[in-house]
């Protein structure tokens, strides 16, 4: 009885030490859980339509010098009579003259400019128009009475070329620009001079849609 006796007395001993321990103080200290409730709310963001337009204000197009070239016609048997008269001789006609390396008779050169603007911003769909155009008095690039036709201006982006396009506005970080092109037509047929044409104009538009 008294192993028993003892083996009690210890059990009791350390329940009384375990209940005063600060564990089991804040155990017994903690408050029965309280009333409550949550909401949740709705956010919403409204965001504007807008957009920027990236482009040259000045474009200087700086064609390569072609090569100068003596071109042989060939041969020219003629008869002169003792006073200097020439008969019965070959002459040369524009329209028989030999090809040279660079040739532009009755045609036009067609510029393709890659990279000369670029959109972004936000619209009702994610896209927006951009358009070009030739104002009036723009067609002609002169100097003196040297003339360079101006004509058939396009924008350009990825696969696709027209006088407007509809193109993606992906936001409005720089990174993220939609960047695009421009095309052009230039007539030399009434170029005599060299040195810089001046006067030729476009306009690029661009709109939310």
């Amino acid at each position: 009885m008294t192993i028993i006796s003892n083996i009690r007395k210890v059990l009791v001993g350390a329940a009384i030490i375990a209940s005063a321990s600060p564990a089991a103080e804040a155990a017994v200290a903690l408050p029965p859980a309280g009333a409550s409730t949550k909401g949740t709310a709705d956010v919403v963001v409204s965001v504007p339509d807008f957009i920027i337009l990236h482009y040259y204000s000045k474009l200087t197009l700086n064609f390569a010098t072609p090569e100068s070239l003596s071109i042989d016609e060939g041969s020219n048997a003629m008869d002169v009579a003792w006073d200097g008269a020439v008969s019965n001789n070959s002459e040369l006609d524009n329209k028989n003259l030999k090809e040279a390396s660079l040739e532009l008779d009755g045609t036009v050169t067609t510029v393709k400019i890659p990279k000369v603007w670029a959109v972004r911003g936000f619209s009702e769909n994610g896209n927006a128009g951009v358009s070009i155009a030739i104002p009036e008095g723009g067609e002609t690039l002169t100097r003196e009475s040297s003339t360079i036709g101006l004509s058939n201006a396009k924008v350009t982006s990825g696969k696709g070329s027209d006088s407007s396009l509809t193109v993606p506005l992906n936001g409005i970080a720089r990174s993220s620009a939609t960047l695009g092109g421009v095309e052009m037509d230039l007539d030399f047929t009434n170029t005599s001079r060299s040195g810089e044409h001046s006067g030729g104009k476009y306009v690029i538009s661009a709109v939310t849609m």
